[in-house]
């Protein structure tokens, strides 16, 4: 397998390593070596948008390498921005004024494009679409665009329920008062929390329902602070306030490591026969995470920057697992799961049904195909676990979804007949090197670039 770069250096981010079509995992494999995940790619994405809304220099310091974020480096340079890169730094040059009309491709991600809805909506106009309609392009936005409109923001879209293309118009932007529901995803909050940096007015947000994924919405915040951007919240997470007259600045990030990639890689080695060690920077927010997959029969150690897992398949438990917690970790620990002999459950996980695809209904679809038992409800999953594993060979189709092939590839791994993950590619939203180093921890896979199913075909 040619695991080098396709293209390297100069101006532009590095090229992908790997970007097949589909991915054959073979089982019996044996897990050996050390890994570094991934920077992270939400961090990574709230920090260049900061970055390219602030007038001046910033620099970005270990900056993820996923589509996700590529996306958001072309929307802030189609805004004014200038960047290039520096070793594995992003320098932003963020201009005066922003671009008044501009039409931005925010590619298949969720954060990219609702992240820009809230920072542009003070612009004349801004159009977003998707070169995946089957994908983000089926995701509604309508909270969103609600809780604009209650700002004086205009808008206008082709399809219901506020999916793309989104056309926005800022002329008659004010401060003062809105609210989101935020029940489908904490993603529209932020949002708009980047919107009370451009606004002269304070903001006034309220969450009338639950807020989901909460840890999401204080990395926002932590970036903004950074930028200089001021915000509070009430200690029930369910109002925040943007300080009148704050505004977005030139500053420094550092990126640790990315948390959905980290949980994959753990949930991998405490699945299979392994002696893996998992370098990372910055992961507090995944000691949670770690503790759950102790509880799930892994010989897990974690140091201050680095995570051994020593697995043992038979050691495997069922899991009790709450969800928002750590959202992008569920489908990881349900495969995981799907190998300890008893029932597990994953609570308050409804928002995790409007990503890149449903990550419950999609997710049990292609279980089935393998052989796994699995229920669900509005917001759980409950996994019938076995340790046979997949009893039967399938082709799975990735729903486009990195997290779907994530998760298979480990079911793959530990299956009796291995299985085909097609668009596996997708996984580059998050995780580019993923099958590089899945290769060379042990896991057997072939990777093929025959054409397969096109987003949007």
């Amino acid at each position: 397998m040619n695991t080098s770069n396709i293209i390297t250096g100069g101006d532009t981010m590095p090229a992908f390593t790997i970007v097949p079509t589909a991915a054959r995992i073979t089982p019996g494999a044996t897990l050996r070596g050390t890994v570094t995940p991934p920077g992270s790619k939400s961090y990574s994405a709230r920090a260049v948008l900061a970055a390219g809304m602030a007038p001046g220099r910033s620099r970005i310091r270990r900056i993820a390498n996923s589509r996700n974020v590529r996306a958001l480096i072309d929307a802030v340079a189609a805004l004014g921005a200038e960047t290039r890169f520096e070793g594995g730094d992003l320098v932003v040059v963020g201009p005066a004024r922003l671009r008044n009309d501009q039409t931005i491709d925010v590619g298949n991600s969720g954060i990219v494009l609702r992240l820009l809805l809230g920072a542009t909506a003070h612009l004349h106009r801004t159009t977003f679409v998707t070169k995946y309609p089957e994908s983000l392009g089926r995701r509604s936005n309508i909270e969103m665009l609600d809780a604009l409109r209650r700002l004086g923001v205009d808008a206008d879209w082709q399809e219901r329920d506020g999916r793309l293309p989104i056309s926005t118009y800022g002329a008659g932007i004010h401060g003062g008062s809105t609210s989101i529901e935020s029940r489908k995803s904490s993603q529209f909050l932020s949002g708009l929390l980047y919107l009370g940096g451009r606004l002269d007015s304070a903001l006034e947000i309220h969450v009338p329902d639950e807020l989901k994924a909460p840890s999401m919405v204080r990395t926002t915040q932590q970036v903004l602070a950074i930028a200089g951007v001021e915000t509070s919240a009430s200690p029930d997470g369910l109002q925040y306030h943007v300080a009148a007259g704050t505004a977005f600045a030139p500053a420094q990030f550092s990126v640790g490591s990315d948390p959905a990639s980290t949980a994959a890689l753990l949930a991998l080695a405490a699945a299979l026969d392994s002696d893996v060690s998992i370098r990372h920077t910055g992961l507090t927010e995944l000691d949670g995470v770690v503790d759950y997959v102790r509880s799930a029969g892994g010989n897990v150690t974690a140091g201050s920057d680095e995570i051994r897992v020593q697995g043992d398949p038979a050691a495997l438990k069922p899991l009790d697992f709450d969800g928002s917690l750590s959202p992008d970790s569920v489908l990881p620990l349900a495969a995981l799961s799907a190998h300890a002999d008893g029932t597990s459950i994953f609570r308050n996980i409804e928002h995790i049904r409007y990503k890149e695809c449903d990550r419950i209904s999609d997710f049990r679809t292609e279980l089935r195909k393998v052989g796994i038992e699995s229920e669900e409800t509005v917001d759980s999953l409950i996994i019938h676990g076995n340790p046979a594993g997949a009893t039967r060979s399938a082709v799975i189709d990735s729903h486009f979804d990195h997290a779907i092939v994530l998760a298979f590839t480990l079911i793959g791994a530990r299956s009796k007949h291995g299985l085909v993950i097609e668009n596996s590619g997708v996984v580059g939203q998050t995780y580019p090197d993923f099958f590089r180093d899945a290769a060379e921890l042990g896991i057997g896979l072939q990777l093929s670039a025959e054409p397969a199913v096109k987003a949007g075909a």
